[in-house]
């Protein structure tokens, strides 16, 4: 296994914020919008660190910044195998099933 660099963290990071965002807005429960949105709001500030860097940056291995970042980690572990019982939409259920364990391989030091 290779070590992915800020540009696959990037990648991986973006498709899961839009993921984020679609479970968000196709839940009807306040308690999963309220455990999307705070999951969300820790990957944006990962986001907001990784933007800092140059484009010369990108190449290097990717090392988390964020140290609440391995809250996320336990977050999206826990979440995978009950997946279908807080996202309803199929594709949605997809999208996260495959971005969870690229996300957690990242995660990983």
């Amino acid at each position: 296994m290779s070590k992915k660099n800020v540009a696959d963290a990037l990648h991986i990071f973006y498709e899961l914020n839009a993921v984020f965002s679609d479970a968000y807005w196709e839940t009807n429960n306040i308690n999963q919008k309220d455990r999307f949105f705070a999951m969300k709001s820790i990957l944006q500030d990962e986001l907001d660190e990784l933007h800092k860097l140059s484009l010369q940056d990108h190449m290097y291995p990717y090392e988390p910044i964020n140290p609440s970042l391995m809250q996320l980690s336990d977050k999206l572990r826990a979440l995978l195998p009950d997946l279908n019982d807080y996202v309803y939409r199929p594709q949605t259920s997809l999208r996260f099933a495959e971005l969870i364990p690229s996300a957690c391989e990242l995660f990983e030091l």
